[in-house]
């Protein structure tokens, strides 16, 4: 749950920042600067708990490192964190039978 929530806020970044960007400086995306830059904090935040949480995984189902780095390292690209966020749910069903 954690993982899709990130991804869709990372989404909501990706497409804020490039709003600001391509947009002119009345838009909505530039006169909510400062709730974008909010939501971004958030996102690092989120995304740090997601790093601990897949550590703690890890460490619980007893994932070989592999595993574990790969899902930590597809975590951090968009559209593919949700795919690597199923193979993960996945797996901990598949132990816990």
């Amino acid at each position: 749950m954690v993982a899709t929530i990130v991804g869709l806020n990372l989404l909501f970044v990706i497409t804020a920042a490039v709003a600001q960007r391509v947009t002119d400086d009345f838009s909505w995306w530039n006169r909510n600067e400062g709730l974008i830059f909010t939501i971004d904090q958030v996102h690092g935040v989120l995304f740090m708990m997601l790093l601990v949480l897949i550590a703690l995984l890890h460490s619980r189902e007893h994932w070989k490192p592999g595993f574990t780095i790969s899902t930590m390292l597809l975590a951090t690209i968009p559209l593919v964190s949700f795919w690597a966020e199923r193979r993960t749910t996945h797996r901990v069903i598949a132990g816990s039978r």
